[in-house]
């Protein structure tokens, strides 16, 4: 059985804030004011967005440094682990269905793009924006705009809106 429920708010700083509930198979997960708890058991603070679930895996981005330093994280049997650093300031989360990638979006290459790591190896790809470099005119020819959503993984692509992407 799978509950969920969520809501968006915003704080007095300025950030949103999410409030989520959900239970997958008699585990609860919880989202309220930047803090996710697992079955009442606090697991991260400063939480921003909306933590993403894979089977028994849970992956949120949280601020680290502030105020814009953030990073990824994974919850994996009842271990948390930085996935993807402060300097990528990572964005909008997805994890593939089998836990063994997480895509994100980036402006570390100087355009907001999309990357995939691999939670096994930790081997990491860019896959949209790949080499373009700065126009004073606007985005150059090739550029390919960053999902407003979080991008959700379809066997081998990460996909957003109507775009779909390879991953390595």
């Amino acid at each position: 059985m799978i509950w969920i429920a969520c809501a968006l708010a915003q704080e007095a700083d300025g950030r949103p804030t999410w409030e989520l509930h959900r239970t997958v198979e008699g585990v609860v997960w919880d989202l309220q004011g930047r803090e996710l708890r697992r079955n009442g058991v606090p697991v991260a603070r400063e939480v921003l967005g909306e933590p993403v679930f894979a089977g028994e895996l849970a992956a949120w981005v949280a601020v680290v440094e502030a105020p814009v330093g953030t990073a990824a994280f994974v919850w994996r049997a009842g271990e948390v682990t930085q996935v993807v650093g402060t300097d990528t300031r990572p964005d909008r989360l997805a994890l593939s269905g089998d836990g063994t990638r997480i895509a994100y979006v980036s402006g570390r290459s100087g355009w907001a793009s999309v990357y995939v790591r691999s939670l096994v190896t930790g081997d990491e790809a860019q896959l949209t924006n790949v080499g373009l470099v700065r126009a004073a005119s606007g985005p150059p020819e090739g550029f390919v705009a960053p999902p407003r959503e979080a991008p959700v993984f379809r066997g081998d692509q990460v996909c957003w809106a109507e775009r779909c992407v390879g991953v390595p």
